[in-house]
């Protein structure tokens, strides 16, 4: 016999547990966010960033798996019989009474029932989605989509013996709720007469057996209502053997109605017994003729759960049939005291939900398992290594663009000096320790240089002290056309900038300010970022040479510098050295304040007449290392900055550089942080959290691990 046990629940997911987890936005964050503010994404926050519309159905589709395991819990007893058998009397005996009066009852054929009508807990309605759900799932299983019994009797009355529907209705179930169902945990199938005739209009047998089997998978079990005359009818048989046909492993009942005094229990067992053997029947249910005074002794008015006898509630006005399970034992039966269990408003108890009901969860647990791990963290965990991926390109153009910005380099790419942005800073103390390490006979001759101090506001002190008007003016026209003609340095304006970024692919690799909702680019957004990130280098630089190792390059430049080289052309090297520098100083004002001159020492010495200190200097180990070191920091400020400006993480190492044969990590530039101008394209940078997978894993774990 069923009922002894029944088997454990579904193991199924648990949904508000996992949406918190989906929604957390905080420690157990899925997604966090390195770029361009630090911060943590959820899970539906992240997705539906990537994907809008696809996070509120994956809520949905939980909500479905939430529902649908309390849906899962209730067992569906399917009730058929023949004709006035007491089929929907057994229905209704089960329900609300206003559940009662919209059943119909009687025994002409008027009263037949030639629809199938669900009914279902109350409580169900209450839920929007799992109502929905619900009646999708049960329409796509019997074929059409479910109708509505009317509130109104008389009308949820002529619906259920179809009266105006024809054959085509029969095959539209009726759905029903009602709130004595919400107790009993318990739906009802309360079939068509099976074998109704064909003449009636209203479907032949073969298409209520049709019908049936698709209702079927709604089905716990299969309870038949039959009356004592009908033990040994045929038709009895065929329904038997049209349930065991198409129901096969599902519970087969049969409930006795209208038995009449002077037939004990026992005798009900006996009688059916040639059926019920036959075809499986696993218990008999009997409910005496209540209307028969003498049946008053077979029908329980009390029965025994535990400690506590209770009492059956039986409403004069609409007195319905009791059903309860027949024991083989005449001393167990009416009118001796019953169980409560063995009441059928108690089958519920022992009864597995259907199979549709374990298939509709089954089928929306894996969907949402697919829907987590398989479509959406995908998505997700794609975004975060395309975001790191498209940011590593935007660096490399960034890292690229600065590396030509501030090195000379061969035909063949090979570096053969390293530029330096010739600042204020710069310019002053290469001028101070050139001074203060040249001998007496290199400062004659050196006066104040009013050509300086009248064009270049911004000339040092230091620099207008020294070099005759006339050099000065002669040198400082001589630089600016080599810097303008680039035989000398690199003059970086805005047009340069934009220029070198293009060259190495910013079209393509800074795709927020390129790509498809950007084209055509904002030329005047673009422009005027590029000329901000011109300013903020300028305002930033603080580079300066190590004092003490410049003291001890420019003594030993002097030391080994020939005396004849050092009086050449009846020029002192000082006075070109000063004029070259101080024209550098004038350059913003000739070209624009939005300029930056890079150019190496060897260049600036070579283009002032002073190949032998420009020699000395591109071959000094010292000198190089003094250069490298301040031109690294200028160039990973420059760096840092540009990608401030356009939007990209400059990273956390700073990228390596190679020079010659040897490797320079970029050093951390000290710049004050800039606000993020959220006007402004960025390219986010984010990192799945693996905390958050452990946590995911944890309540729901991958197929893998299934």
């Amino acid at each position: 016999m069923f009922g002894y046990k029944r088997k454990k629940k579904n193991a199924t997911i648990q949904w508000p547990l996992l949406q918190a987890l989906l929604e957390d936005d905080d420690q157990r964050a899925a997604v966090d966010r390195l770029y361009p503010e630090p911060g943590r994404e959820s899970f539906l926050t992240a997705l539906r960033r990537i994907v809008p519309g696809s996070s509120d159905d994956l809520v949905s589709l939980g909500r479905q798996v939430h529902h649908g395991a309390q849906l899962a819990e209730y067992p569906t007893l399917a009730i058929a019989g023949m004709l006035n058998s007491g089929k929907t009397s057994l229905v209704a005996s089960l329900l609300s009474p206003h559940g009662r009066e919209r059943t119909l009852r009687g025994i002409a054929n008027r009263h037949g029932t030639h629809r199938f009508v669900l009914w279902m807990p109350q409580r169900w309605r209450n839920e929007p989605e799992l109502w929905s759900l619900l009646l999708e799932d049960f329409g796509n299983a019997v074929g059409h989509t479910p109708e509505l019994l009317a509130a109104d009797p008389d009308e949820a009355h002529r619906q259920y013996n179809n009266r105006s529907g024809g054959v085509d209705a029969l095959g539209v179930p009726l759905v029903a709720t009602d709130p004595a169902l919400d107790e009993l945990g318990i739906g009802l199938l309360d079939c068509p007469d099976i074998v109704s005739d064909e003449v009636f209009g209203v479907g032949s047998p073969q298409q209520r057996r049709e019908l049936l089997g698709k209702a079927s998978t709604f089905c716990s079990a299969f309870m038949i209502v039959s009356t004592p005359g009908m033990a040994r009818d045929r038709t009895l048989g065929e329904i038997l053997q049209t349930v065991s046909d198409l129901m096969p492993g599902i519970p087969r009942l049969l409930a006795v109605n209208k038995i009449r005094p002077g037939q004990e229990p026992e005798d009900i067992l006996e009688s059916f017994a040639p059926q019920t053997d036959k075809f499986g029947v696993e218990r008999i249910y009997a409910a005496y003729d209540y209307e028969i005074p003498k049946s008053e002794p077979y029908i329980p008015k009390t029965v025994i759960d535990g400690d506590q006898v209770l009492s059956i509630e039986q409403p004069q006005e609409d007195p319905f049939p009791v059903f309860y399970s027949v024991d083989p034992n005449p001393d167990r039966n009416p009118p001796a005291e019953i169980d409560r269990r063995r009441l059928l408003s108690s089958l519920s108890e022992e009864l597995d939900s259907p199979e549709s009901f374990e298939r509709f969860l089954r089928g929306r647990v894996a969907a949402l398992h697919r829907t987590i791990w398989d479509v959406s963290l995908t998505k997700i965990r794609e975004d975060c290594r395309q975001s790191t991926s498209l940011t590593e390109r935007a660096r490399q153009t960034l890292l690229e663009t600065t590396f030509s910005l501030f090195t000379k380099q061969s035909g063949k790419g090979s570096v053969t000096e390293v530029r330096m942005h010739q600042s204020k800073r710069i310019v002053q103390q290469l001028a101070d320790a050139f001074c203060r390490a040249a001998p007496w006979y290199a400062r004659l001759g050196v006066r104040i240089n009013t050509f300086i101090q009248k064009k270049a506001k911004a000339a040092t002190d230091l620099v207008a002290q020294y070099a005759p008007t006339a050099i000065a003016e002669s040198y400082a026209e001589s630089i600016k056309e080599k810097f303008k003609t680039k035989k000398v340095g690199h003059l970086v304006a805005t047009d340069d900038l934009d220029t070198s970024l293009r060259r190495f692919g910013a079209p393509l690799t800074l795709p927020h300010w390129f790509g498809d909702q950007n084209a055509p680019i904002d030329q005047v957004r673009w422009t005027s970022t590029l000329d901000e990130v011109l300013y903020s280098f300028e305002a930033n630089d603080r580079v300066q040479f190590d004092g003490d190792q410049l003291n001890k390059v420019a003594a030993e430049m002097w030391e080994h510098v020939p005396a004849h080289k050092k009086l050449a052309f009846g020029l002192t090297p000082l006075a070109a050295m000063l004029a070259t520098f101080g024209s550098i100083l004038m350059l913003p004002f000739d070209f624009g304040s939005s300029v930056i001159a890079n150019a190496s020492i060897v260049e600036l010495l070579a283009a002032a007449g002073l190949t032998a200190f420009s020699a000395y200097w591109a071959g000094g180990k010292n000198a190089q290392i003094l250069t490298t070191q301040a031109a690294l920091e200028q160039m990973a400020m420059f760096y840092v900055l540009l990608g401030y400006h356009l939007g990209v993480d400059p990273g956390d190492p700073l990228p390596t550089i190679k020079l010659g044969t040897q490797s320079y990590r970029l050093p951390v530039p000290n710049v004050p942080p800039i606000p993020i101008d959220a006007s402004k394209p960025m390219l986010p940078v984010y990192r799945l959290n693996e905390s958050f997978i452990n946590e995911l894993t944890a309540l729901m774990p991958p197929e893998s691990d299934r």
